[in-house]
């Protein structure tokens, strides 16, 4: 058993080719043996750096290599990129059916075009079709893949009889992937849903290679999305979604391209949590929330108190403006309450009220500090002549 292996990938032609640029290609290719049986075949093993598969114009050029050396390319790959394609493949053995049509294969090929030079012009009307701009056909002989580009736009020739043919729509593609649970860098554990326009880019390869076009791309965004969101924590995930879908589509792009499919776009649509996770960061929102409102208030006050010791300062200094200040109070309490009744005592009255009550809280005897009180002798005992 051998493996064929290539870390890297580029576009040929109208598909994809797999090919290894960091040294000099040696390309061993793999053709199919004659159905007549001969002297088998000895297969050269190549090092590991010549390992290549290339994919153009429906002809394959691949490297067999032995199961040992897989691991040295396993290895080596580590410090690059990831390996793009891991194909099991093995030697071609002696009598297997070649690739093209046989005798009576051709034989019923003829027959059918006889039949319809003998049925011209009504069996014309059978062996035409129509494909339109945004389509191309690929046909089936018998089984086997026609060669050459996929047919279309306009009219396309087949044997009804004996060919059958497959349309393709080329036009943008909308897959919408359902919720699933992603684990981020920070063990949050969330459900994230996606959008992914692709597009058939390779009819023929996209028909040899998959069966269900869009369970293909669904799993495989899902897979993919898992593994890369695993390296982001929760807060990178929310602000920078832009950044993480281009690597998405990037990652989705390299896989797809052996399938004949483009990747345009992918998108992250939704994201849920779970119902205590909400629970906990509305809580710690809110707390920070209440801080903010807290600290806010604090720096308003403050700010008051110093406006209002800055206009103590001036009222004290300025005997009109506490009159004023004074005049300006009874304004006040008659506008808010009417039927309350203000008897003002003049601002002369005021003032001698004031100093009169600072003279007599001067006037109260106080203990003089510089005599001591002598405390009370109990041996001391009165005269006898009291």
């Amino acid at each position: 058993m051998a493996f064929c292996v290539s870390p890297n990938f580029e576009r040929c032609g109208g598909t994809r080719a797999l090919f290894q640029t960091s040294s000099p290609l040696v390309t061993h290719r793999a053709t199919a043996p004659s159905a007549t049986r001969g002297p088998r075949r000895h297969w050269s093993q190549p090092s590991p750096r010549d390992a290549q598969i290339s994919v153009c114009r429906n002809t394959l050029f691949s490297t067999v290599l032995p199961a040992p050396a897989v691991d040295e390319v396993r290895g080596s790959g580590e410090e690059g990129t990831e390996v793009a394609v891991l194909l099991q493949s093995e030697p071609p053995e002696e009598g297997i059916k070649s690739s093209g049509l046989g005798a009576c294969e051709w034989l019923l090929v003829l027959v059918s075009l006889l039949f319809i030079i003998v049925t011209f012009p009504f069996s014309i009307w059978f062996c035409i079709k129509v494909v339109q701009e945004y389509e191309r056909v690929i046909i089936f002989r018998l089984g086997h893949l026609l060669p050459g580009r996929a047919k279309g736009p306009g009219l396309f020739f087949f044997l009804p009889c004996l060919d059958t043919y497959h349309k393709v729509d080329l036009r943008l593609q909308t897959l919408e992937v359902p919720f699933h649970e992603v684990v981020t860098k920070d063990m949050f554990i969330m459900e994230i849903d996606a959008i992914c326009y692709y597009r058939m880019e390779n009819a023929s390869l996209l028909l040899n290679s998959l069966a269900h076009v869009s369970k293909a791309v669904q799993f495989l965004v899902q897979t993919t999305m898992k593994r890369l969101l695993a390296h982001r924590s929760f807060t990178e995930i929310l602000l920078e979604r832009k950044s993480i879908a281009q690597d998405i589509k990037v990652a989705l792009d390299s896989v797809t391209c052996i399938w004949g499919i483009k990747v345009e776009r992918t998108e992250i649509k939704d994201l849920r949590l779970p119902a205590g996770l909400q629970h906990s960061l509305a809580m710690e929102a809110e707390a920070q929330r209440q801080a903010k409102v807290r600290m806010i208030a604090a720096e308003g006050e403050k700010a008051a108190s110093e406006s209002l010791r800055m206009a103590a300062e001036i009222l004290s200094g300025t005997p009109a403006a506490v009159q004023l200040r004074y005049l300006h109070a009874l304004q006040s309490l008659s506008t808010e309450k009417p039927s309350t009744v203000v008897l003002p005592l003049p601002f002369d009255m005021l003032n001698l009220l004031s100093s009169s009550s600072s003279r007599t809280q001067g006037s109260l005897p106080y203990p003089n500090p510089s005599k001591p009180v002598e405390p009370l002798n109990p041996k001391k005992r009165d005269s006898p002549m009291l």
